[in-house]
């Protein structure tokens, strides 16, 4: 449940009704396409296959897991170009390998990739929507900041989602169920899904192994930079390929380092420097083999498990956020010398300006890596670190803020 329920959520409310072609559940829906890429051809055979009339403007038409049927993918330009009055959509799994393969015109064609529920769209979604409206805002006015209650409640909620995560299936299941062992059985679903569809894109039976290997992985190695021996003792070109695969399936992303000179980031990034970030939360801590009565039992939820659960949290949220606002990308900074290393967790850029982004316990006077950057960097004047903190405080250059804050 995502994509297909998403759409078809969207049909119900903005159309009369919504064709949906399945192509991996009717593989002979294919056949439909093979004579001729015209669209109003196609649709009178929909029609009689269907049974039901698709109607321009008041009908969407919905092609799901289209994938399974490159003509249809090649079939857009052409609805887009012939049949403009006709609402379409589709959607896929791993859609990025099968476009791979397929040629059609750039700009005849929206695309919109979906992420994991931020922690704000799990409290609407749990029916919190009160709760969702009072999170902090990075730059807001202190006196719309949420009282302590308020913010006790909030935290109570972070634990929630730092167990259930993002994932649309298990946060509809824990909405109904209220229950961490029925969400549990969702990850263990979703996981098993992942790790059947993704060896189909490898080529060979050791890039398969080295691909599971570097998934289960990854979900341990959130918030450390890595390398590819370190991720798994095989051939470091075979590693880097799965590496690679696992981010153009968006099952994770990449944080690379770079240094806050100026803008843009990216000019400076080092491809050789990465620390990953996990598709979600909930599934990050199953797959890691945490239960929630581990996280349930964490007294400091950003020290916890050497902070990677909160590093996870933060870079989910703000990748869900930089899609929108920014270059779609993710940055930290790392200083390396024989004497000593210095990082900082992650580096947005908001209204020009490069914010540096710490999570960490622990007073300003703790903050060395952050401090240094500061001192190091003259044009960076301002920053974040994040905490578990029930008020907002501003020390020098660095602003104090609950880990759940919006930036």
């Amino acid at each position: 449940m995502g994509k297909s329920s998403s759409v078809e959520n969207l049909a119900s409310t903005l159309f009369s009704s919504c064709a949906t072609l399945d192509f991996e559940a009717y593989p002979s829906l294919a056949t439909i396409f093979e004579p001729d890429l015209d669209p109003k051809r196609i649709v009178r055979d929909l029609e009689a296959f269907i049974g039901m009339h698709i109607i321009p403007g008041k009908t969407l038409l919905f092609m799901d897991e289209i994938q399974e049927c490159p003509k249809a993918i090649s079939s857009l330009r052409y609805f887009k170009e012939k049949f403009p009055e006709l609402h379409v959509i589709a959607a896929g799994s791993l859609l990025e390998f099968a476009l791979g393969d397929i040629s059609f015109p750039v700009g005849r064609v929206d695309y919109l990739y979906m992420h994991p529920l931020t922690f704000e769209e799990f409290l609407r979604a749990t029916k919190r929507e009160i709760l969702a409206q009072v999170i902090p805002e990075f730059r807001a006015p202190p006196e719309l900041f949420p009282s302590g209650p308020v913010c006790h409640k909030l935290f109570d909620a972070l634990r929630e989602y730092l167990i259930v995560g993002g994932m649309p299936e298990a946060v509809v299941t824990y909405a109904a169920s209220n229950s961490f062992l029925e969400v549990a059985k969702v990850h263990d679903k979703l996981l098993r899904s992942f790790r059947d569809d993704i060896p189909k894109y490898a080529s060979g039976d050791l890039q398969k192994n080295n691909l599971l290997h570097v998934f289960n992985s990854l979900a341990l190695g959130i918030g450390r930079e890595v390398t590819y021996t370190k991720l798994y003792d095989d051939d470091p070109k075979r590693t880097k390929i799965s590496v690679h695969l696992l981010q153009k399936a968006m099952l994770v992303n990449l944080v690379h380092s770079v240094r806050p000179s100026g803008l843009p980031l990216g000019a400076s990034r080092d491809d050789k420097r990465f620390k990953p970030i996990f598709i979600d939360i909930g599934l990050m801590q199953r797959a890691a083999g945490r239960t929630a009565q581990d996280v349930i039992k964490s007294i400091d939820l950003v020290a916890a498990f050497k902070g990677q659960i909160a590093e996870q949290f933060v870079g989910q949220e703000l990748i869900a956020r930089e899609r929108i606002t920014g270059d779609g990308e993710l940055y930290f900074w790392r200083r390396s010398e024989k004497s000593s290393t210095a990082e900082v967790d992650y580096l947005i850029v908001r209204d020009g300006e490069i914010i540096p982004v710490e999570v960490k316990s622990g007073t300003s006077g703790s903050l060395k890596s952050l401090h240094l950057l500061l001192k190091i960097y003259q044009n960076v004047t301002h920053s974040v670190c994040l905490q578990v903190r029930y008020d907002t405080s501003r020390i020098g250059g660095v602003s104090f803020m609950p880990i759940f804050a919006k930036l």
